[in-house]
């Protein structure tokens, strides 16, 4: 009433009330009346907050966030790296009781592909569930050619699609509504069981319509789990193991949620490599499949052996050639040509301009370039930072879940005495372009 200006509306519904008489108030309808105030929704709420949030305003998106969003934590333990590390202990202790420990280990394996965690479960307890996709200590088996193996591999191969469809499936259905009720009730960016995020979920599930609700609620695309995963790379890595994901889904994901360049530095140099690069999908694919290189959790095209040295032609033209022509040319299904980019691209090659995004293991065999840097925007709307790109895929974690016991990754040793070598300055110059002992000479790939 104080704040009044022109009229003042007197909501009541006994007109003839003295009072009304005396103050000589005209009785009118409601139609008449000026329209309420438009109400902001919690989607609005959500934005706003976001918008201030990368503006680096952190104490008013907070501000939103408690005043009007009133997240609640989740009722339930995200997987994480911490957790599993937490529950390692007693997952593997053959005198512990319960199997609950041991099933999320399980779980947690097969969803990341990390199936030293199995390996390690049936080398050092009786847990059923991980005897019966492992012999002789190998998930799947030692040699696909012997009977047995092969009827356990496919069996773990069954295991291992049964559980993701199971945690997919809610995010893959048109009807999401309680999805988007728990991001308001939890947040938008909240970690679900999985340790994933909402949009990781709907963008592994394939679910555009979820996606294009979830970015309109503010969902943040530059998230990353444990293994440096966006959202977009959670669904390349999908791509990696499904053509039919990666010619169906793929297009459309990459137009809402695939960066529009990656930075990159070298050598102290700033690289940005754009959409139309054959580089951007290379290195991409790199990110995206790096913790799942080695992994037997699901049938691969080619014999695993030829994965332990690291990327090559081939795995990468797996994923493309299924990609429409104006993501990926007809002129570029080759692999002469995918060699050629691997080649010109790599740490010691002389051709100009010198990217250096990949370190040659051996001819034809690449991993990401230990000294590379990538561009990644911190939490919380802070300025992006430069991360060394074995960080940012958290390879000590990658490795441990991947090689059990003391099995040898050729590719791994490359990456740590190229390290090494590169830390290492000799007569104040830093041996960027020489090959450690044993490596191949920097010639282009065949």
């Amino acid at each position: 009433m104080t704040r009044a200006v022109e009229s003042l509306v007197l909501v009541e519904s006994d007109t003839q009330h003295p009072l009304l008489q005396l103050l000589g108030l005209e009785v009118t309808t409601a139609a008449n009346t000026q329209p309420a105030a438009p109400v902001s929704t919690r989607e609005e709420w959500a934005q706003e907050a976001r918008k201030l949030e990368l503006q680096g305003k952190e104490e008013q998106a907070q501000a939103i966030r408690d005043a009007f969003l009133q997240h609640k934590p989740v009722p339930w333990v995200p997987w994480s790296e911490a957790v599993i590390g937490e529950l390692l202990p007693r997952a593997l202790d053959r005198q512990a009781p319960s199997n609950k420990p041991r099933q999320t280990l399980l779980d947690y394996a097969l969803w990341h592909g990390q199936v030293a965690w199995i390996e390690l479960l049936a080398a050092q307890t009786t847990f059923a569930p991980a005897h019966t996709v492992t012999v002789e200590g190998q998930f799947g088996g030692p040699e696909p050619n012997r009977w047995e193996s092969m009827a356990v591999r496919e069996r773990a191969w069954r295991t291992t699609a049964a559980l993701r469809l199971r945690h997919l499936h809610p995010w893959a259905a048109r009807n999401f509504k309680d999805l988007l009720r728990q991001c308001d009730q939890f947040g938008v960016d909240h970690r679900t069981p999985t340790g994933a995020t909402p949009l990781m979920m709907a963008a592994r599930a394939g679910n555009l319509p979820l996606i294009e609700a979830l970015l309109e609620r503010g969902a943040d695309p530059l998230v990353e789990d444990d293994f440096g995963h966006t959202a977009w790379l959670f669904a390349l890595n999908r791509a990696t193991e499904d053509a039919d994901f990666a010619r169906h889904c793929i297009p459309a994901l990459f137009e809402r949620i695939a960066p529009a360049a990656l930075d990159v530095q070298v050598d102290g140099r700033l690289l940005r490599l754009e959409r139309h690069q054959a580089e951007y999908w290379l290195l991409s694919l790199m990110l995206a499949g790096f913790k799942t290189l080695l992994s037997s959790a699901v049938q691969r095209p080619f014999d695993i052996a030829k994965y332990r040295k690291g990327f090559f032609a081939d795995t990468f033209l797996e994923t493309l050639q299924h990609l429409p022509d104006y993501l990926w040319s007809p002129q570029r299904r080759k692999r002469t040509y995918l060699n050629h980019v691997l080649a010109r691209a790599e740490c010691h090659s002389s051709y100009q301009p010198a990217r250096r995004l990949w370190a040659r293991v051996s001819n034809g065999y690449y991993l990401p370039n230990p000294t590379l840097l990538l561009r990644v925007p911190h939490a919380h709307g802070d300025a992006p930072a430069w991360r060394p790109v074995l960080e940012v895929l958290n390879l000590p974690w990658a490795h441990a879940g991947t090689v059990f016991g003391d099995g040898p990754w050729a590719g791994l040793v490359y990456l740590e005495s190229i390290a090494k070598l590169r830390a290492e300055p000799k007569d104040g110059q830093v041996a960027e372009d020489q090959p450690p002992d044993g490596a191949e000479p920097a010639e282009a790939a065949t």
